[in-house]
């Protein structure tokens, strides 16, 4: 049985460590940008009071790096990590991730973010994250030794 395409494309686009390339914002998200439902399949899956719960990244069309929008929690946890694994392939010194339309993080949408953080940190990069809703300044405050490494822009 063939397998699903992949949402993103793995293009090793990540430069060599020391060599920087011009970001352009197309050719890293050709068909990276990720839109899906908390069912994976497309399907609008209504949580509580008929909401949609889903979660959506979209590249910043100004620096490299990601905007996600949506809810970051149990549903969307899947969403999310694949959205995490097309950002920490983003090429470039800092990568940026706009967190102002997020409206929640849960604790494991902070951890996976941490880990993102270390693999752009292993790669000698920095993960700068931009506007982060207040979810995950509590869960920052609750956890300080594990989220130390987070970034957050000024």
């Amino acid at each position: 049985m063939p397998s699903s395409p992949s949402p993103h494309r793995d293009d090793g686009s990540v430069p060599p460590a020391g060599v920087q390339q011009p970001y352009d914002a197309d050719a890293a998200w050709a068909d990276a940008v990720v839109r899906c439902t908390a069912d994976g399949t497309g399907a609008r899956t209504s949580t509580g009071a008929g909401k949609a719960a889903s979660l959506t990244a979209r590249p910043l069309r100004d620096r490299p790096g990601a905007r996600l929008s949506g809810s970051c929690d149990l549903d969307t946890r899947p969403i999310l990590s694949a959205a995490l694994g097309v950002v920490t392939r983003i090429p470039g010194p800092v990568v940026h991730l706009d967190l102002s339309a997020v409206g929640f993080l849960d604790a494991a949408a902070v951890a996976a973010l941490v880990q993102a953080n270390a693999t752009v940190a292993g790669q000698g990069r920095r993960l700068l994250l931009h506007h982060p809703p207040y979810s995950l300044r509590k869960v920052v405050e609750m956890f300080p030794d594990e989220c130390a490494a987070l970034e957050v822009a000024a």
